[in-house]
């Protein structure tokens, strides 16, 4: 009977050990959803802010397979991988200074090296700074390296104040916008870091 209950009270502790482990996975996978925390965001670009959890999510794409039929009653399967491993889209709004403003974070993982699908655009900005003004109007763009990405930034007031940033290196695409502010390459860079 005592090695019996001691035998039921060490699988007990198993599966309240493993049901933990199993909770804290879960916990720390769902946290990696998140790229960018409200709290880092306020860190880079003040005022308050919030994610909208229900518009942020990990999307991971699986390796599909063919089946190739052939008429003479045999069939081969072949692996067929996507070109994107996965896709984490994350959305926040805040409040700078009484102004609204939206972020949205896409941060992709390739199978491959991702900068043939970006080089064109890198090439049509170079490595310089590029500043535009009239007294409504306010264009500025940059190409630049940053901790190993290769960083394209864009901010403009037409038709209303926004910011972009692309960045990638190796299997790696960063895009963030902002909507409703012009933040700096300097703001914008360091949002890299926290990802």
């Amino acid at each position: 009977m005592k090695t019996k209950l001691l035998i039921a009270g060490i699988l007990a502790i198993a599966v309240v050990a493993i049901s933990v482990t199993t909770m804290s996975a879960l916990i720390s996978s769902s946290s990696k959803i998140v790229a960018l925390s409200s709290s880092e965001a306020q860190t880079i670009f003040g005022g308050s802010w919030e994610v909208l959890q229900n518009q942020t999510y990990l999307k991971v794409y699986s390796t599909e397979n063919i089946t190739i039929y052939y008429a003479n009653g045999t069939n081969v399967t072949i692996p067929y991988p996507q070109h994107v491993k996965s896709l984490d889209h994350e959305v926040l709004v805040g409040n700078i200074n009484g102004t609204k403003v939206k972020m949205v974070i896409n941060v992709v993982q390739f199978t491959s090296n991702v900068s043939h699908f970006v080089l064109p655009l890198s090439h049509f900005i170079q490595d310089e700074h590029h500043h535009h003004f009239s007294h409504d109007f306010m264009l500025i763009y940059n190409s630049t390296e940053y901790n190993g990405y290769r960083v394209i930034y864009f901010a403009s007031t037409s038709p209303y104040p926004h910011t972009i940033l692309i960045a990638y290196k190796g299997t790696t695409l960063i895009e963030v916008t902002l909507n409703g502010y012009v933040a700096s390459i300097t703001q914008m860079e360091e949002v890299l870091n926290y990802i």
